[in-house]
């Protein structure tokens, strides 16, 4: 018998494809001396199987409660209930659900939660896999007791067990062959029928997890590769594998957890900051189902596309979101308060919802079947991005700065009506009020919406409690050469509620900017700031404003220039720049902001 396994007393008959018949012994199992194959070991397995269809998954949301768990079939909205206090959370394997309580390993049907059978054990489950017939099940080590790998039929009678003394990830089944990630690069296939190690293949890429979705075998946690016909060529780094885009996401989510760890009862961290997908195929290759990955945030979810990571779509929940799936067309996603809301790919159209019944405390979904249909959703992204930036969320700073650098990149007068009420929200962060006026400063239209907001000022009584983003519009309106901004700007430049850079900004645009008509707003700031300019922001506006005001002036506003560049009360770091502007000796300047 090799070492490390150890079959029940019982013997099994062969179950299809599971006698080994014509499959060769490799080794022992999990031995590390093993020397790579080239992959003709794996090769055979999967042309063994090749012909097997893979039976798809219940689709049913489970959650942890205090009294133990909480199911719904999410194609009926059909609810039920486990009623023992539940030590790890559960695993959804095919049609069946495990968990650990009380010292038991029980298995439910998934549609109905009612019990299929129990075993005593001594650890927490953490990892199954099913194939129709049979459910392999992977339990932590407990107080001195080795972790297991536990393969059950239906009517609870146990079939093989193998003490595991290696690092392992989580399992699946397929055809009565155990696929065993370890040691985060190996995949192990026991054929469960004969207790045989019968093939293994090392992946190039960290692999704690084996999984069965849309009908087909993957193997991953950092990228995943496709059990298929080019699975020998893994170790060479030529199998079928599919990575999303290297985008930077608030939180840093991840899509697959570590495997081989039991599940907390709560949800953590990793819950609510998370990465979905569905894989699909892409020609000859592997890719994600619709073109779309998923990410959530709390209680923020967006869709993004499967190529280059760009935003496709941005939704709220109403509350945190602690579990969920991608399923063919859509995603599904389990929130604190029970309920499970379905989203369609394209552009997050809700399709749906069943409840839970209850709040939870964590949260595990399987969709491998799920199909729903949604109503169109015609609100374009820049209206989606608008409507989900909430600035009073303190906690969710992270992703508002994601979803506003989003929604500085729309190309949209939309976008800019946006930053700007941002701009006069009181309630929006410092770190999120620099790219606000970072964004309106690069914005190339909705001079509309930026006249209008230059038409207000700061009037505590009326409510309007942040001055205009003065510096950024007229960075904005000068690029766009909006001569209708003048004489808004030309008044900022003398209200003491500006900022000086805002005012230095606004001098600047109105070098280009300014006619006639603001020949006196300018005199007027220059005679009064230039024998008390007391920081370079002035003194750059002051010369930015000389520049126009001989632009507009003519000769007599070149002899204004001239006269206080030689009076003495105009503040000596102003004195020479003027001297050399009226002279012609000025250096050329470098336009832009």
């Amino acid at each position: 018998m090799m070492r490390g396994l150890h079959a029940v007393a019982c013997c099994v008959a062969c179950a299809a494809l599971g006698c080994g018949g014509g499959q060769t012994r490799i080794g022992d199992l999990f031995n590390t001396q093993w020397q790579d194959d080239g992959g003709r070991s794996i090769t055979a397995v999967q042309g063994k199987l090749s012909g097997q269809a893979i039976p798809r998954g219940a689709n049913v949301a489970v959650g942890v409660v205090d009294r133990g768990l909480v199911g719904v079939a999410l194609d009926t909205g059909k609810a039920w209930t486990f009623s023992k206090s539940v030590d790890a959370r559960p695993w959804i394997a095919g049609d069946v659900v495990v968990v650990t309580a009380g010292g038991k390993l029980f298995a439910l049907e998934a549609s109905s939660g009612r019990q299929l059978w129990s075993l005593p054990v001594a650890g927490k489950v953490r990892g199954a896999g099913d194939d129709g017939r049979t459910t392999l099940v992977s339990l932590e080590p407990s107080a001195g007791v080795p972790g297991k790998l536990i393969a059950v039929e239906r009517d609870g009678r146990v079939t093989r067990e193998i003490e595991v003394t290696v690092p392992v990830g989580s399992p699946t089944l397929v055809a009565n062959h155990a696929f065993i990630p370890w040691q985060n690069q190996y995949v192990s296939v026991v054929d469960l029928g004969s207790g045989d190690e019968v093939a293994r293949v090392v992946l190039r890429h960290q692999t704690t997890q084996a999984f069965l979705a849309g009908g087909a075998l993957f193997f991953g946690e950092a990228g995943i590769t496709r059990f298929d016909e080019r699975i020998g060529a893994a170790s060479r780094d030529g199998a079928s594998k599919a990575v999303l885009p290297d985008r930077e996401l608030p939180g840093k989510p991840r899509w697959l957890r570590a495997g081989g760890i039991a599940g907390k009862v709560t949800s953590d961290a990793f819950d609510r900051n998370r990465i979905y997908a569905m894989p699909a195929a892409r020609g000859e290759g592997l890719g994600f189902d619709a073109g779309r990955y998923y990410a959530t945030y709390f209680r923020i979810v967006v869709g993004l596309q499967e190529e280059t990571g760009e935003l496709a779509w941005a939704r709220r929940l109403d509350t945190d979101a602690l579990g969920g799936a991608a399923y063919e067309g859509g995603l599904a996603l389990c929130e604190r308060t029970g309920r499970v809301g379905f989203y369609e790919a394209g552009t997050g159209a809700a399709a749906g919802e069943v409840s839970l019944g209850t709040a939870v405390r964590a949260c595990v979904v399987q969709a491998d079947r799920l199909t729903k249909t949604a109503e169109p959703r015609p609100e374009p992204v820049v209206e989606q991005l608008a409507k989900v930036i909430d600035v009073s969320e303190t906690d969710m700073v992270m992703m508002h700065a994601f979803l506003l650098r989003e929604l500085i990149a729309q190309a949209s007068p939309r976008a800019t009506e946006r930053l700007i009420e941002l701009a006069f929200d009181a309630r929006t962060p410092p770190d999120l009020m620099a790219e606000v006026r970072k964004g309106l400063a690069s914005r190339r239209n909705g001079a509309e919406h930026m006249l209008e907001a230059l038409g207000r000022r700061y009037d505590f009584l009326a409510g309007v409690l942040m001055t205009p983003p003065v510096g950024p519009l007229a960075d904005a309106l000068a690029a766009m050469k909006e001569t209708r901004a003048a004489p808004l700007l030309a008044e900022h430049l003398n209200d003491p509620a500006n900022s000086t850079e805002d005012v230095k900004r606004a001098a600047l645009a109105l070098e280009t900017l300014a006619t006639q008509a603001e020949r006196e707003p300018l005199e007027l700031f220059f005679s009064l700031y230039r024998a008390t300019a007391h920081n370079e922001d002035l003194v750059q506006a002051l010369v930015a404003v000389a520049r126009a005001i001989i632009r507009v002036g003519g000769s007599e506003g070149r002899e204004l220039v001239r006269a206080a560049a030689y009076d003495l009360m105009t503040v000596p770091s102003l004195q020479q720049p003027l001297r050399d502007l009226v002279s012609g000796a000025e250096k050329p300047r470098t336009t832009g902001g």
